[in-house]
């Protein structure tokens, strides 16, 4: 199992963006010490309650100079919403400077919102991912190469520096919607899921991720990364109740402005099934909360029946949890839940 923290870098109440960004450097490096195996970022625009972390790789840069083990993981770089030679180039920088740590996660985002803002039509978004994944993968692999799309036009494009894993970066596919599961598949990509509560929903389509991708030829194992609320804590009623706050925050953003700007109908559905949820109910089906021998349990069951081999954890849900909270939740779990999975 490949354990990984996912961060926002939300700012708390009282803070400064300045303090945000300390915080979770100084974060990142504790995780490091403590034996983490992997940073994961979030790519968030025009909306300061939903995180500062506006672009990953330049956080990615800033992490990979000052570690030397941890893996950089991209939860996820947003495809349409850029230039897929910009990204090509800053991506093999980063996995340059790293020595070959970075995870170049991508998805297009269920939101509306950021693609009306930058002035992109979400409607061609699923168009747009499929061509700029195209285009990523011939920048890093080929020395010169020309493309003609419908999105994107080069010619003789030689892009530098080449990243330094071979032939480029792992490039799991975040999956949400139905469709979005066949599609991680038949690219043979590895792929990021979250936990929405309905764990059979998720197996049926994990099940079609299996099938798109043994058709198309793919054998062998691949990563299943499960993004999910974690939080550990000396007793079941502190794990239950210390985030309370903060997940109920995060539940009021995601419900109101978001909910007007959903880019389809699943996640319009999503949001509105969590914002309905009573709070215990909310963290029974989408959370993993509890002391180290619970979250072993849940994290067994989740094992065994979705196949997963690494988690994105976000032990700070709603980004309200304070500090010492937060890390004393990272220590109990790889002191004491972490060991189990070896």
């Amino acid at each position: 199992m490949n354990f990984g923290l996912f961060t926002d870098i939300f700012v708390r109440d009282g803070m400064t963006q300045a303090e945000a960004f300390t915080e979770a450097l100084d974060e990142i490096d504790t995780i490091e010490q403590l034996g983490m195996d992997e940073i994961w970022l979030a790519e968030h625009h025009f909306n300061p309650q939903r995180g500062l972390a506006t672009s990953p790789l330049v956080i990615a840069s800033a992490i990979a100079a000052r570690t030397s083990r941890i893996r950089i993981g991209l939860g996820v770089q947003v495809l349409p919403l850029a230039n897929p030679l910009r990204l090509a180039e800053e991506a093999a920088i980063v996995d340059q400077i790293s020595q070959g740590r970075l995870d170049f996660g991508v998805g297009r985002s269920g939101f509306r919102k950021t693609y009306q803002s930058y002035n992109i039509d979400y409607e061609n978004s699923r168009d747009m991912f499929l061509e700029s994944l195209e285009v990523l993968k011939a920048a890093w692999t080929e020395e010169h190469f020309s493309h003609e799309g419908e999105y994107y036009t080069f010619h003789d494009a030689n892009v530098t520096p080449k990243p330094y894993q071979q032939p480029y970066p792992p490039i799991p596919i975040a999956a949400q919607s139905a469709d979005s599961f066949p599609l991680a598949g038949r690219l043979g990509h590895p792929i990021l899921i979250r936990a929405t509560g309905d764990i059979s929903r998720i197996q049926e389509s994990m099940s079609k991720y299996w099938e798109a991708r043994e058709e198309a030829g793919f054998t062998g194992p691949e990563d299943v990364i499960l993004r999910i609320a974690t939080y550990v804590a000396e007793t079941e009623e502190k794990a239950i109740n210390e985030p309370k706050s903060s997940v109920r925050h995060l539940l009021d953003i995601v419900s109101g402005e978001q909910l007007l700007y959903a880019g389809n109908q699943s996640t319009a559905d999503l949001v509105r099934r969590m914002a309905s949820l009573p709070y215990e109910e909310y963290v029974q089906s989408r959370c993993m909360f509890g002391t180290p021998e619970s979250v072993t349990e849940q994290l067994q069951i989740l094992i065994d029946r979705l196949g997963i081999t690494g988690l994105m954890m976000e032990m700070n849900y709603g980004g309200q949890i304070p500090q010492e909270r937060v890390m004393n939740s990272v220590r109990m779990f790889m002191d004491e839940v972490a060991p189990n999975f070896n």
